[in-house]
């Protein structure tokens, strides 16, 4: 089961890779995007950090998740959490960047993230 989230972890990656290489064509600019302390930027950085922390959280979830004592549909529900909560959170940074009102959908992935966290640690 939690091969879901390790190969989703390890492909999510990929994406902060990526994001990382472009940003930083522009990262001495100062006036890029407004320049560094610009909420525009640091939404993109906020989206950039969520790629690879959350890729990493998922592939940790995976691991932990094969081990548990669960039943099987907490386990996937638990992997399913967490795959919206890094689309969710890594994407709404991104969108917020550039549409403000998108911020506002950040709880939701967010609280993805906490119901997670709370079905892994029933079964721990």
């Amino acid at each position: 089961m939690g091969s879901i989230n390790i190969v989703f972890g390890l492909s999510w990656m990929i994406f902060g890779i990526l994001s990382g290489m472009v940003m930083g064509l522009w990262a001495e600019k100062e006036s890029w995007l407004g320049g560094y302390d610009s909420i525009t930027r640091r939404y993109l950085r906020l989206a950039h950090v969520a790629l690879f922390a959350l890729s990493i959280i998922n592939i940790l979830y995976g691991s932990e998740l094969n081990v548990v004592n669960i039943s099987l549909h907490q386990k996937l529900t638990g992997s399913m959490l967490m795959i919206f909560a890094a689309v969710g959170i890594s994407l709404g940074c991104a969108i917020a960047a550039f549409f403000r009102p998108m911020k506002y959908f950040l709880p939701l992935p967010a609280s993805a993230f906490l119901a997670a966290n709370i079905i892994l640690v029933i079964g721990l």
